[in-house]
């Protein structure tokens, strides 16, 4: 049986997970800095509600990311860098998952921050400059393998009706 792609309707699974730990971590960052510099109980509990918001947000991310990468042909031009963006980003998650420990919750939020902000980098040159999940790049690439633009997109909705969950 082959691996079906993680898109549902046309939709990558890992880019829309991915924007929960984006939003979450800066959000238990500030709440961390503010527990530590007030020193309340209700600080505390926001912070430790709020890191453990973000830590379990990286799980489905990180998850969804990694069965992507595995649906990525070895000669794509994207596999070498989306490798690079699976380690970059889950080294944020041990990261943030670390952050559960609060006597160094800050600085390990920090440096989970620091490699989700890289790893988004990476991400975004995945999709922007090599069109990886993004539908124009894949008609392109049909089209210099030699297809015209009516067998390439054949070829496009093929795909998506036999390879990913639910076709668009």
């Amino acid at each position: 049986m082959k691996l079906r792609h993680p898109v549902v309707r046309g939709h990558p699974l890992h880019a829309m997970a991915s924007d929960f730990p984006v939003g979450i971590l800066p959000l238990a960052f500030a709440a961390s800095v503010a527990a530590r510099l007030r020193r309340s109980r209700e600080a505390t509990f926001t912070a430790d509600a709020a890191a453990a918001a973000a830590a379990l947000s990286f799980v489905p991310a990180a998850l969804l990311g990694w069965w992507e990468w595995l649906t990525i042909p070895a000669d794509h031009e994207a596999r070498r860098p989306a490798t690079i963006h699976g380690l970059v980003n889950t080294s944020a998650t041990v990261l943030a998952m670390l952050a559960l420990w609060r006597p160094r919750r800050v600085e390990l939020q920090i440096a989970a921050l620091s490699s989700l902000v890289v790893g988004a980098w990476i991400g975004g040159d995945l999709v922007y400059r090599l069109g990886w999940r993004v539908r124009k790049a894949e008609l392109y690439e049909q089209i210099q393998e030699g297809k015209s633009q009516d067998e390439a997109e054949r070829a496009i909705q093929e795909h998506e009706r036999q390879d990913t969950f639910l076709a668009t």
